[in-house]
Parts: C-alpha cells; structure tokens; sequence
C-alpha cells in the first residue's frame, strides 16, 4: 500500500499565537491518541491491512521498526506498512503519539509476535 495521504506531508501553519500541524486532511481514517508510561513498552505487532502514521508530540519514545530502532524528536512522523513488525516504548519519560490508522480499523487486525504482558495470540481488548 502506498502512502494514502497521496505525498502530502504533514505541514506546520503557524499562526500569532502558536503552530497548528495539519497531519491528514480529507482522508477516511481513525485516529488514535496513545500515552506510553515510562519504563513499559507495547507488543511487537504487524497488521494485515491497515497502515499507521504515527506523530510523536512529545520527546522520550523510541520506535521498532523491522529491528531498526530509532528516537523520535518532537512532531517526527513514520509510516507502517501492512505486514511491518512495529512497536515503541518509554524509557525513562512518558511520551504521547497520534496513531492515524488507513483502511478499515479492527482488532482483529493486530498479529501479536512478541509481548511483555503475557498476550501473544491473544485479541485486542477495547
């Protein structure tokens, strides 16, 4: 699946009084908002059908991706491919980061392949 935002990145519009980031404009999507604790990290997961942008807006996380590891800045963004084995956790700060999945959003979605709480193979509770 290539990018459904089609190329449009996320830009910054800065107004007087601060900055807003228009991050997905028009597209069919949902929109998660994920608060990491420090020291906890979530599973290793992939999806079968849905993407995921994630927009880290605060400092202190750091990504998995395919076993690459990185430490996002504020507002840096990364794209999840179907079938991309992904997860991200909190050293020592707690981090927030807005989730934008693509296609449709459902549990049943999520391949868990390694988890710290004992989850594998297990559903997605709601």
């Amino acid at each position: 699946m290539s990018d459904p935002r089609k190329g449009i990145a996320t830009t910054c519009s800065s107004r007087p009084w601060g900055n807003i980031y228009m991050v997905v404009r028009n597209q069919k999507c949902s929109v998660d908002l994920t608060e990491m604790k420090p020291g906890e990290r979530s599973s290793l997961h992939s999806h079968s059908v849905r993407s995921e942008l994630f927009h880290f807006l605060d400092k202190g996380a750091v990504l998995e991706i395919e076993g690459e590891t990185f430490r996002p800045s504020v507002h840096e963004e990364f794209f999840i491919q179907p079938g991309q084995k992904h997860r991200f956790w909190a050293e020592k700060l707690s981090f927030r980061v807005l989730v934008v999945s693509f296609e449709e959003w459902c549990a049943e979605d999520q391949i868990r392949h390694q988890d710290d709480y004992g989850r594998k193979g297990e559903g997605l509770e709601l």
